[in-house]
């Protein structure tokens, strides 16, 4: 698939030819639209006139930022990102159908539990009250996107099954209970994963995903929910609406080098 007609190299450009490349190929990305086949190596070589080891440097720029993904055998395709936005309270669930795609919770793991410390504390709960574990892979068109891990406040959702449980846990804890948590503060960073992880997320061994944390609440700013998610960095991005106080949902957004120390990750 050879672009029919690219932008000629500038020869007196300050950019390095793999970069006016990439300029090249992020135009053809926005025209193609998600999950397309772009052109290959060896068509970018021949048509632009450059080396075969340029012509990959400029894609695997792109596959590096997440804006295309390979497969073997097939090609480089234009990638297909989930957004969340932070206008509500966000579920991966509820943002893969918003970005029309078909989204499912594979379970993995359901169990009670005694709490780790840092859930404990965060439901102020003592050493023999247990919590309940909810592990699922969540998957869009029947890809990976997420492993998230649920642990949920036992004093208020004692008594769920598994079977009470469908596509979207806070649907579900609605229908059982009527109540499920409406507040939260999120926290992301990048982060490595385990060998278990990165086979479930299609990623490989000792790859980078983005690591979430949320600390969730009730409307009366009960503690209900403390999760952990590991997220597809190729298949996921944020996006953040800013309104004002007077309408009552603001973000903060920051930045801080710090050390998340996952507790679930090598469990």
């Amino acid at each position: 698939m050879a672009p029919s007609n690219p932008d000629s190299l500038n020869q007196n450009s300050h950019l390095p030819y793999y970069v006016q490349i990439k300029y090249y190929l992020r135009q053809l990305i926005r025209d193609l639209g998600p999950n397309m086949l772009v052109p290959s190596e060896k068509e970018l070589a021949d048509t632009f006139g450059v080396s075969r080891g340029t012509a990959k440097q400029a894609i695997m720029d792109l596959v590096y930022e997440g804006v295309l993904y390979r497969k073997q055998g097939k090609g480089t395709f234009t990638a297909d990102f989930i957004p969340r936005q932070y206008n509500h309270l966000p579920s991966f669930t509820g943002d893969i159908r918003k970005a029309g795609h078909t989204a499912v919770s594979q379970p993995l793991q359901f169990s009670y539990s005694a709490p780790a410390p840092r859930a404990r504390a965060f439901f102020a709960l003592s050493d023999d009250e247990p919590v309940l574990k909810y592990k699922r892979l969540v998957l869009g068109d029947g890809n990976p996107i997420a492993v998230v891990t649920s642990f949920l406040n036992g004093r208020l959702f004692g008594g769920l099954q598994m079977a009470d449980i469908g596509n979207s846990l806070y649907d579900s804890l609605i229908k059982k209970f009527g109540f499920a948590p409406t507040q939260a503060h999120d926290t992301y960073c990048l982060a490595e994963i385990s060998p278990k992880t990165a086979q479930l997320l299609e990623q490989p061994e000792g790859g980078i995903v983005i690591y979430s944390e949320r600390l969730a609440y009730l409307s009366d700013g009960t503690p209900a929910e403390f999760v952990e998610n590991y997220i597809r960095a190729d298949r996921f991005k944020l996006e953040i609406d800013y309104k004002n106080q007077d309408n009552c949902l603001m973000a903060s957004p920051s930045f801080q080098l710090t050390e998340m120390m996952p507790y679930d990750e090598k469990k």
